[in-house]
């Protein structure tokens, strides 16, 4: 077996319904990988049906901040209860130390999900982690103003120096580990070191009419599977409406169905326009990744190319 690199993690990335979870899953049986859910949502407790945790037909068992599900382990269910805040630095420190013990242990860590920017968040963070401070370096640079800093950035890495907006360039403390980093990677790079770009980012689209009519049929058979019963459950344990409102989408039209705001064929319509147009916004976002794979779920053999990617990326990491 590969040894699994410091920065090596398996990225999936896209709409929901495109079988991202399936898709993890697969691939952790393959490669010895584990899974990191990466929704906003999911990590609610009793938030199974609506947020689509897991395929109907897959089996499961539930532990605290883990599900086991089709014998693969995925962290990030069940964090905390409804009404509990959680951010995506929350996720970023949940996720961290997870991510660094899989590699320590030579199993490959699979961020899948589509909440967009707490994987943003998450792959930000990587692009520093691992680069500590240097005291010596940083006592010289606390000597120098802003504008210094700034310059002397924009010497050694023009296209950070330009990203920053005015606040960070008057920001002594960015500008200086800003600086920290740069001359720490170009270090990495002479050692032949493991980088951010280690990470094997995987998109999964179609087109949107494709994508559209697969989240209704989704959507009428989770309602068929308890989906009106999960949120009423969730009422009568007191969870606040206004809470369930703001999570928007299933849990915001049935609360409302159940409260007799709206009629059934009313939920079910603006519920469906709402799912669309959370597919085009996840769709659009995308574009914040680098480097990222598009692989179209429409196509017949998307999913031999797709693991045909992934394999090559497996077994040529350093």
């Amino acid at each position: 077996m590969r040894k699994i690199g410091f920065f090596m993690m398996l990225v999936i990335f896209g709409p929901t319904v495109t079988g991202k979870t399936s898709l993890a899953i697969k691939l952790a049986k393959k490669f010895n990988g584990e899974i990191i859910s990466a929704d906003s949502r999911q990590i609610y407790k009793s938030l199974d049906i609506g947020t689509g945790k897991i395929p109907f037909e897959s089996t499961f068992e539930k532990h605290a901040n883990f599900w086991i599900v089709d014998g693969v382990k995925i962290n990030g269910f069940d964090i905390i209860s409804p009404m509990s805040r959680f951010s995506s630095a929350d996720f970023r420190n949940f996720a961290n130390p997870i991510v660094k013990n899989l590699q320590g242990k030579n199993i490959l860590p699979i961020v899948a999900g589509g909440s967009g920017f707490y994987i943003k968040t998450l792959l930000s963070n990587y692009s520093t982690f691992g680069i500590n401070q240097n005291p010596k370096l940083r006592k010289k640079l606390e000597k120098k103003s802003a504008q210094e800093l700034y310059n002397q950035l924009l010497k050694i890495n023009k296209k950070k120096a330009l990203s920053l907006n005015d606040s960070d360039k008057k920001n002594t403390r960015r500008l200086i580990r800003a600086i920290e980093v740069t001359l720490d990677k170009s270090q990495d790079i002479k050692n032949n070191k493991p980088s951010s770009e280690d990470n094997l980012i995987i998109g999964l689209s179609a087109p949107n009419a494709y994508l559209y009519n697969k989240a209704d049929k989704w959507l009428i058979e989770r309602l068929n599977k308890g989906l009106i019963e999960e949120v009423d459950a969730l009422l009568a344990q007191n969870t606040s409406p206004a809470w369930l409102d703001s999570l928007g989408l299933e849990y915001r039209w049935i609360t409302r169905y159940l409260l007799k705001e709206v009629d059934k064929n009313t939920t079910i319509e603006r519920l469906k326009g709402d799912i669309h147009g959370l597919i085009r916004r996840q769709k659009t976002y995308f574009s914040q990744f680098k480097d990222i794979t598009i692989f179209d779920i429409s196509q017949k053999d998307w999913g031999k190319k797709l693991e045909k990617k992934v394999t090559i990326w497996y077994e040529h990491t350093n």
